[in-house]
């Protein structure tokens, strides 16, 4: 599940040039949109995408899981990088909105498929009923 909605983020950002909330990034300062294509290693030229070198991105990872929960993110420079962009209108995520509406839409139907599969488990074994004393 957690690579999924990592993909799905990078995506958004990366190809689609989106923020979580499914909106264009805000361009980038005149002076960092002429210097970026001298500097760049395979971005998409001035597209706003937060991809320069793509480690930023590619920072983001699975940090941990458990049987019910994913926890997904960036650390260290790459942390710092998300929350810079995100203070400059350029929003991966954010602590009221972490994922995007499609992501949210991909954790729901995976949940709802697992859900299915263990309730066709669970019912497939035999039931039964006491009636009476």
């Amino acid at each position: 599940m957690g690579n999924e909605i990592t993909d799905e983020i990078r995506v958004q950002t990366q190809k689609k040039g989106k923020d979580v909330f499914n909106k264009n990034f805000k361009s980038y300062s005149r002076g960092y949109a002429e210097r970026k294509p001298r500097i760049r290693r395979g971005s998409g030229g001035n597209k706003v995408n937060l991809t320069l070198t793509g480690d930023m991105m590619n920072g983001l990872q699975v940090r941990g899981f458990t049987t019910d929960s994913v926890t997904i993110g960036w650390s260290g420079v790459n942390a710092q990088k998300v929350q810079w962009n995100e203070d400059m209108g350029r929003a991966v995520t954010t602590a009221s909105k972490p994922l995007s509406n499609k992501s949210i839409k991909i954790v729901q139907q995976e949940a709802r498929q697992r859900i299915k599969r263990n309730a066709d488990k669970e019912t497939a074994k035999p039931i039964n009923f006491k009636i009476g004393r």
